[in-house]
């Protein structure tokens, strides 16, 4: 039976007497004999073993999985699955970075003067994406929505975090009543933060644009918010508006003795326009009234193509504004709107 000392072996396989010292120690790989004055002596089995460590090595194996691997051969198919995976995905990252890399050579080429903090932006911008493509936007959105949704984070870094931070909590079902004092408290800080990016609203609605077609036409399933979250929000969102109008309409009910013309009127008149504002917050209020009525349209439409028939009593029933059923109250906001 041949056997090699571990010089020999190092010449055979080309792996170094340090590297085989160094298995022996860690028990990676120790040799079948040693003399009687210590040296090492390897057979043929020990030969196979080296090889299948050098196999493991290429694949990117580190010694101590390849030592669990050797020692639990039956499951050798999951560990190569898995590495398998794991290799795809610094394939995915080197071209990643290598497109990267074109970019950011073609903007210096193309640039006046080379500054650090330039650089270092590309490359932030770069793991932002990187970062995002492990998420629902990496799995939505296309190579275009993604590099738009980063540079909208990068602008708005802050507002950003803090939406995805009540994204999460919503989602998580960390938060209370939608109705309640949790679904008006995250309402406040989510039309705050739109607030913040107004000047990036149009961007943000084309962007949104683009996702809602994409769910439209079954390019996408699903959205940052789960069923549940979006279910939640929807609640808590009309029990923040509708809150807001109830108020405001016993506001004017409260005060039809006083003059419209007069400072409650123009109190109340900015109320009115805050809460429209709000509600169309980057879009101008005649775009804005135009989509809620095309909306609105829409909406009945729907209803009415649902409907055999539809009595009067039933069309009535439609009607939630309270104000509409007091032309007083009806008349009064119209002329402090139209003085003030």
């Amino acid at each position: 039976m041949a056997q090699w000392h571990v010089k020999e072996l190092s010449d055979l396989t080309g792996v170094s007497v340090r590297a085989l010292h160094h298995y022996d120690k860690i028990g990676l790989l120790k040799p079948s004999a040693r003399s009687s004055n210590g040296y090492r002596y390897y057979a043929q089995n020990d030969l196979v073993t080296l090889q299948q460590i050098a196999a493991l090595k290429f694949f990117g194996f580190g010694l101590s999985q390849i030592k669990t691997m050797l020692q639990s051969q039956p499951g050798m198919l999951e560990h190569l699955q898995t590495q398998q995976a794991m290799l795809k995905d610094q394939v995915v990252h080197l071209q990643n970075a290598q497109a990267a890399m074109d970019t950011i050579i073609l903007r210096l080429k193309n640039a006046a003067s080379f500054e650090w903090q330039d650089l270092l932006s590309l490359i932030e911008g770069y793991r932002m994406t990187e970062a995002l493509k492990t998420t629902w936007y990496g799995r939505a959105l296309n190579e275009a929505q993604l590099a738009e949704w980063v540079a909208l984070k990068k602008q708005f870094p802050k507002e950003f975090a803090l939406q995805e931070k009540l994204v999460a909590q919503i989602n998580n079902k960390e938060v209370g009543d939608p109705e309640g004092p949790d679904g008006e408290r995250l309402m406040k800080v989510f039309l705050e933060n739109t607030q913040k990016i107004k000047a990036a609203i149009g961007r943000v609605r084309k962007l949104n644009a683009d996702i809602l077609r994409s769910i439209k036409e079954g390019k996408i399933s699903d959205t940052p918010l789960t069923p549940e979250g979006n279910l939640w929000v929807a609640k808590a969102q009309l029990a923040f508006y509708l809150k807001r109008i109830d108020r405001l309409y016993q506001d004017i009910a409260d005060h039809l003795h006083e003059d419209p013309e007069g400072a409650e009127g123009k109190r109340i008149a900015k109320s009115w326009r805050d809460m429209v504002e709000e509600a169309f917050i980057g879009t101008s209020r005649d775009l804005g009234i135009g989509l809620m009525l095309w909306q609105e349209l829409g909406r009945q439409q729907a209803a009415i193509q649902n409907q055999a028939t539809l009595s009067v009593q039933d069309q009535i029933k439609e009607v939630y504004a309270k104000i509409c059923f007091n032309p007083e109250a009806m008349s009064w906001i119209e002329k402090a709107l139209n003085t003030h």
